[in-house]
Parts: structure tokens; C-alpha cells; sequence
């Protein structure tokens, strides 16, 4: 249960601080760290944010009791192998050199979702009985 905690608080540190750069500053977010053409727009970008700082306070409320609510983890598995597909889709179509970027995103999506599943299976090997 410990790793699945451990995984959980990982993540959600990771998922508030995106959430925050998104909606605290889109275009230096995505202009200056991600190398992405200026948006006119800023708006879903913020909308993005405060959603992932949500996910991230979900992530930390899961993590905090779960002995008993481990299972709800599987949202956070979904999410994050969906994102995973779209990274992949976007990187195997992205025009131009902005290729890399989602590779990486994709890379590290991966390895989270890797993660929270191998959390998960420890801790349902945890609530087994012996």
C-alpha cells in the first residue's frame, strides 16, 4: 500500500504543478517550455489547469485512505493511459521538429501509468489473504 501511496503523492505533485502553469501562464507553458506555436486563445488552456489541480487533489485525497479505497485508483489509470494514446497519436503525426516533445510526454505518461499499475498491484497483492 505504501508504494501506491507513494506513486499517488508523486503524481499528483506532478499533475498540480502542470495544473498551475497551465492556468497561472498558458503561453509560457506551452510557447517557451513545450516550443509550441502562440495560442490566440488561452482560455481551455486554463480550463486544462484547473482541472489537472483537480485531479491532483483527488489523487492526494485517494492516497490519504487508501487502504480502503485503493481501487479508485483505476480512474487515475485511465486518465492517464489515455493521455498516453493521445501523446502517442500526436507525436507519431506532429508536423516539423515538435515531434520530441511529444514523444517525451508520451515517454512519461507511459511510465506514470506503468507505475500507478504496479501500485495497484501491490496493494491488491496486499489485501489478498494469505
Amino acid at each position: 500500500m505504501n508504494l501506491l501511496r507513494r506513486v499517488l503523492y508523486l503524481e499528483a505533485a506532478l499533475w498540480g504543478l502542470k495544473g498551475l502553469m497551465l492556468a497561472a501562464v498558458p503561453s509560457w507553458a506551452t510557447e517557451s517550455i513545450a516550443g509550441l506555436q502562440p495560442s490566440p486563445e488561452h482560455v481551455w488552456l486554463r480550463v486544462a489547469g484547473i482541472f489537472a489541480m483537480t485531479v491532483a487533489l483527488l489523487m492526494v485525497l485517494v492516497a490519504q485512505s487508501a487502504d480502503d479505497n485503493w481501487f479508485w485508483t483505476w480512474a487515475f489509470v485511465f486518465a492517464q493511459g489515455n493521455l498516453t494514446l493521445l501523446f502517442l497519436v500526436k507525436a507519431s503525426f506532429a508536423p516539423g521538429g515538435h515531434g520530441t516533445v511529444w514523444w517525451l510526454c508520451c515517454a512519461g505518461s507511459a511510465l506514470m501509468t506503468a507505475l500507478l499499475l504496479w501500485g495497484i498491484a501491490r496493494a491488491y497483492a496486499d489485501k489478498q489473504p494469505t
